[in-house]
Order: C-alpha cells, then structure tokens, then sequence
C-alpha cells in the first residue's frame, strides 16, 4: 500500500463511528466562529446604517407602494440565511489577496457615497437616497473581507436584492404608473357597477368616483392608488421574487409565476372595491370604511398570496429550501474544507472602521428631514418659499419674466419677490435695504448645471469678486456670491440654492436667489448677514411645508 492509499485508509478510520466524536469539537467551533463573525458584520451593519434603516421600517405605516421596501433588509437577510444552510459544491479554493482587492474598493465606494456626495448634491442626495445604494455595496465588502470572496459570490443574489430597498426607481417608474392603475382599476369596477347596482360612477376627471346610496343617503367613494392594487402588486413582486430565488425550473416559469401573481393582486382587489361599495350600500359608509376595508383588503391578499403559493407546481417550479440536518458529522466532513478566513483580526478592524465612519455619516442624515420625508419626497411644494413668513419682513411679488423658458425648458416660470423690512422692526434690523428673491421654477434639474448663476453674471460682464458654499440647515448647501456689476458701479451680494418641490405627478425644481445691494466697505458684514437671512428663509419654508400637506395644491 502506498504513501496515499495510507493517507486514505487512515482518514476513513477515522471516519468510523468510533472515531467521529473527534469530529464534533472540530466542527462546533468553527460553526461558533462562523456564527459570532456574520453576527458582527450584521451588528455594524445596522450601526452603520441605522438611520437609512429606520426609515424605512417608519415606512412601513404608509398607504403607498413603497412601505413594502421596509421588509427588504428582513427579506435579504432571510435569503443570505438559507444559502448559507445550503450544501456548498464548489471547488475549495481560496485567495485572501483577492478578497481584499475586492472587499476594500467596494468599502472605499460605499463610504465616499455616504460621507463626501451629500456635500456635493446637497438636498438632493437624500431625494436620491443614495445611502440605500451605499448599503448593499458596503454589505458586499464586508463579506468579501470577513468571509471570502467565494462567500460573496454565492450570497451575491441576496446582496443584490438590498438594491431593491433603493425607492428612486420606484419613483420614476413605478409611482409614474399609478394614474393607469388607477384608472384601469376605477374602468373596470364601473363596469361592473353597471350591471350590479350597488353604487353609481359619478362624475370626475379619472372616473374613480363612485356614489353610494344607502337608506336615501348617498357619499361618496374615492378610489386611490392604494385601493386600486398598486400596493398589493408592487408587494408581490418584492416578496414574490425573494420565493423565486429559491424556487428549481426556468426562468420563463418563474417570470409566468410572477405575472400571474400579480394579475391575480390586481383581480383581487376589484373584487374587494367592489365588496366595500356592497357593504356600503348595504350597512352604510362607516361599516365599509372603518370595518370592511381594513380587514377584507388583508384578508384577501393573504388568500391570494397562499393560492400563488400553492399554484408553483402548475408553473413547472418547484420550492427548494434547504434542509437542516442534525446529524453529526464526521472528521473527514469537518476537515474536508479550509475555512476561507482563518485570522479574522486584521479583517475586523477593517470591516469596523469602515463601519465607524459610515455610522458617523449616516447619524448625520437626520437634518434632511427639515425640508424631506423618510423615502425622499419633498415636503415643499411648488413655491412654498414664496409664502413662508419671516419675521420682520413682508414679501411681496415684484416681476416675472416669461422668456425663462428659452433656458429652463417648456414650463419653467421665473418670479421675483421683494422682501422688505417691516416698519415696527427698522430701529432693530441689521439692515434696511430690501432683499430680492428670484425664483426659477423647470423640471428639467440638468438646465440648472447648463445655465449656472456665475456663468450668467460673467455672461453680462459682472465681476464675480468671491463666491463661497454655505450650509443653510436641512443638509442644504448653499452658494453665496459677491459682484461688481460695470454699468451702475454697485456691489450686490448674493446666497442662492437649489431644492426639490413635489407635484402630484413627481418633482419639479427650484432656484432660490436671495439678493441684496452692498458697499464695499461693509461687504464681509452683509455676507454673514446674507446667511442668516438664507437660513431663516429656509426655515420659514420648512415650517410653511408642515401647514400644506403633499397633494393640497
């Protein structure tokens, strides 16, 4: 018997029975260590990440189609959890440089997002949400460098689904198609009322009025986007694709799986309008509104993801979960594999000090909630700066100028307001020159960068003596300019930003320019009070915001 076939026999001695309880120490360990490491990564995970993450779990309360994008961390961590308890066949091979050649670029990008673009978008990082794309990419390093690059690459479906949590493209395509959802959905429940006369369709733009009538007295009913199944539609798709990850078949029976799914949400929830404006006319509006909405739409969504669930075979599918096996092991299983990380030291202080530093960035992305909401839509409306009271002053319109739109594209207004000081407040004002506010109003952002403010005064030979980037509170950042304008031989000084205002059918965007004439002699005196005007301007705005609630204009 040769060197190997020795090797062999005394790997399969102990193997036997009698020798596998040498195994089990082996093995509990490093299960232990395995474990102790993904709860550390998870830990500075969510230190890192916990105000991106809190909002989205406060998102969850809300009537819309993006409060499923709260259950996208759970969803995520659950999938990482049952590839990890899946047989692993792949060949035990593993590069410690390559782990880090992967694991520390991806952490060096997720940080920079977090810490060095809010500076550079100002309010518009967090209408982006940027910090839900820095999540999965500093998840993805962490794996990398805590367990290996062969683990980031079989857990690499459930770290590209935290993507999923990102809501800007929910935004653009998704919210943008709630209209047609909505009207296809009211389309389809006035046919049936037309035949079954349980409410009438009563007049209105989208046609998603209805009028009920119960005992002589009639209300009327409103169906929203959320009534309409957008909600339970884009729910089934987040949680229905996490199920077909773990599903066997093509991807064609998946996708099949998916559209019937969500057909049937939509199928359901005409029903369930449909049986609210029964109840209506039957027991009257309390009894639908506040006892059979509430409960019929859960009850009716539960049944139909159970019936989808219960439908993967007719697809071709089949679930696939792993199975948990109790048995134990025996030595040559447990030494079979070389731990891809061994020495984690060096990997942990790492992984923590990147997490240090995205942790200190994300605390800060609080102050976005002045002028946003938890998933980035804008508390502001359209020209709200325009009707925020600051104290001691009075605004007043003052000009507008039609030919805007040659610049800013087709839509775009530009207004001008006059601030003044108030008569009773001129003994206690730092100044009694008025303040000019020019607001530009596209939905075009890109014309912004096109057409900047400096490039417009050097273009009618003004004199740029100083510009500088101010903070104005909310995560806004500001620009204030001095400049020399030739004709006249004046100093004006000027603090101007751009934020995001929310329309019903998505976002539209503001420049704010606050101006004011100066001497040169008090030009540093006027700068500084320039900024606390622009603060007070943007807190106005603020607390105006809270007053019109989102859809009131």
């Amino acid at each position: 018997m040769g060197p190997i076939e020795q090797a062999g026999a005394r790997q399969d001695n102990l193997a036997a029975p009698g020798r596998a309880s040498l195994a089990v120490p082996f093995v509990r360990s490093a299960q232990a260590q395995l474990v102790l490491r993904a709860t550390v990564v998870v830990a500075l995970t969510l230190a890192a990440y916990q105000y991106s993450i809190v909002t989205l779990a406060r998102g969850l309360a809300l009537d819309s189609p993006l409060s499923y994008l709260g259950l996208i961390p759970l969803i995520s961590l659950l999938l990482i959890a049952l590839r990890v308890l899946a047989p692993i066949s792949e060949l035990d091979i593993h590069d410690r440089y390559l782990d880090y050649i992967i694991g520390v670029p991806l952490l060096v990008i997720a940080i920079a997002i977090v810490m060095l673009a809010p500076a550079w978008l100002s309010s518009l990082f967090w209408l982006w949400r940027l910090d839900l794309v820095s999540l999965p990419i500093f998840v993805a390093g962490a794996i990398s460098i805590m367990f290996g690059s062969r683990a980031l690459w079989r857990l690499r479906l459930p770290v590209a689904f935290l993507f999923l949590a990102w809501p800007l493209p929910y935004a653009l395509f998704v919210v943008s198609g709630l209209a047609s959802i909505t009207g296809a959905t009211a389309h389809v429940v006035g046919s049936v009322v037309h035949f079954l006369p349980v409410a009438q369709a009563y007049p209105s733009d989208d046609g998603s009025l209805f009028l009920v009538t119960h005992h002589g007295e009639s209300f009327i009913l409103s169906v929203s986007s959320a009534c309409a199944g957008a909600n339970s539609m884009v729910g089934f798709l987040l949680i229905g694709g996490a199920v077909a990850t773990q599903m066997r078949g093509s991807r064609w029976s998946k996708l099949a799986w998916l559209v019937a799914g969500v057909t049937l949400m939509w199928a359901v929830d005409v029903v369930r309008i449909v049986l609210i404006l029964a109840a209506g006319s039957a027991f009257g509006e309390a009894f639908a509104i506040d006892t059979v909405h509430p409960v019929i739409g859960l009850v009716f969504v539960s049944l139909a993801v159970l019936a989808m669930i219960r439908a993967v075979p007719l697809f071709g599918l089949r679930l696939a979960l792993p199975r948990i096996r109790l048995r134990r092991p025996t030595y040559a299983q447990a030494v079979g594999r070389r731990p891809a990380v061994r020495r984690v030291a060096v990997a942990l202080v790492v992984v923590g000090l990147a997490g240090t530093l995205a942790a200190t960035a994300n605390v800060g992305m609080q102050r976005y909630q002045l002028l946003a909401e938890d998933l980035g839509t804008p508390r502001l409306q359209p020209a709200t700066v325009a009707r925020a009271s600051v104290a001691g002053w009075t605004l007043s319109w003052n000009d507008h100028f039609p030919w805007v739109s040659r610049y800013f594209g087709a839509g775009a207004t530009w207004d001008r307001y006059v601030y003044a000081p108030k008569p009773a407040a001129a003994g206690s004002t730092t100044t009694q020159r008025p303040v000019f506010l020019d607001l530009i109003s596209t939905g075009d952002l890109i014309t912004f960068s096109t057409y900047g403010l400096e490039a417009c005064y050097r273009f009618h030979n003004y004199d740029v003596l100083d510009n500088q980037t101010v903070q104005l509170g909310g995560g806004l950042t500001g620009h204030e300019v001095t400049y020399h304008i030739r004709p006249t031989n004046s100093a004006w000084t000027a603090v101007y930003w751009e934020w995001p205002v929310h329309i019903p059918t998505g976002d539209r965007y503001e420049r704010i320019i606050l101006s004011m004439s100066t001497d040169y002699a008090e030009a540093s005196v006027t700068k500084d009070r320039m900024r606390s005007f622009a603060g007070e301007v943007v807190a106005a705005s603020a607390i105006r915001a809270t007053s019109e609630p989102l859809g009131n204009l």
